[in-house]
């Protein structure tokens, strides 16, 4: 059953913030480690090490899991 936002509770409203703020930031992170642009005449960004690009997509998938499942015992719908 589909819960209404405005049935939600500030603590439950909380836990959604926080779940897709933490996935923003997870998201942000990784961003910046693949996404960074060459400054033309400046200088070229350096590949990231293996292993942190490894936590960075992992930490990205673990922020997605927890907002997912947040969003399912909350709203009781999933996620997009």
């Amino acid at each position: 059953m589909r819960r209404s936002t405005a049935d939600l509770s500030a603590e439950e409203r909380q836990t959604l913030r926080r779940s897709h703020e933490r996935l923003r930031a997870a998201s942000q992170e990784l961003e910046g480690l693949v996404a960074t642009e060459s400054v033309r005449g400046r200088w070229d960004p350096e590949p990231p090490p293996p292993e942190i690009l490894d936590a960075a997509r992992a930490a990205v998938g673990d922020a997605y899991e927890e907002m997912a499942r947040c969003h399912l015992e909350i709203l009781g719908a999933p996620a997009g």
